[in-house]
């Protein structure tokens, strides 16, 4: 698995947010071939809110298939295999900053009004993915996917584990105990299988 952080197009390749939209965070699922939890999503990104202390700023999370997020991994990250979580960050965008991936794409034009102030991005979940890291590290699909929105809204604050000393990782255990999140840390594991996942596209792996 890779943790990433993609860069959001004015094409809105999640397909989650709506023009005009306000109000508190949206999960939508767009796959039908596992059964999810949406509603006990939907209460978690309302704790999750509200223990980030958001405020009116809200976020966008899209459970979708393997297919879906190797497809969107691959567009805006150079990277043709399925992962487990994309955040698409809306300041990213309007900025023009890639985030996550080695491609550039068109500025994305900005708002010329303030609907989207307080909108933080889009989260998108593969839950075929979410499930095989459920059972890999002993605990159910709905944990791992709450773990993943987590992880996700993190990303969309501006915090990158990729960059920084440790923070976001530290930041993100604290925030799972406060929240009852179990399950094992397992970053050590899921950068293995990244890795092992990379090996059978390209044929070479780091870690």
């Amino acid at each position: 698995m890779a943790w990433a952080k993609a860069r959001l197009q004015p094409s809105n390749p999640s397909g989650v947010r709506q023009a005009r939209r306000v109000g508190p965070s949206m999960v939508i699922n767009r796959q039908n071939r596992l059964r999810v939890d949406v509603a006990g999503a939907r209460a978690f990104a309302v704790r999750l809110g509200t223990e980030l202390k958001l405020g009116a700023r809200h976020f966008n999370v899209c459970l979708v298939d393997d297919d879906a997020i190797r497809e969107l991994n691959g567009a805006f990250r150079n990277k043709p295999y399925a992962t487990d979580v994309l955040s698409f960050a809306w300041t990213d965008a309007r900025n023009g900053g890639a985030l996550g991936g080695r491609r550039r794409g068109p500025r994305a034009a900005v708002a010329p009004d303030r609907e989207f102030a307080a909108f933080l991005g889009d989260v998108v979940i593969s839950v075929e993915t979410a499930q095989r890291n459920a059972r890999a590290e002993g605990h159910s699909t709905a944990a791992e996917v709450r773990w993943l929105m987590l992880h996700g809204v993190l990303h969309l604050l501006g915090m990158d584990h990729e960059t920084d000393r440790g923070e976001m990782e530290s930041r993100e255990l604290d925030l799972r105990a406060r929240l009852g999140l179990n399950g094992s840390n397992g970053v050590k594991r899921r950068a293995l299988a990244a890795a092992a996942i990379k090996a059978r596209v390209t044929g070479s792996v780091q870690i």
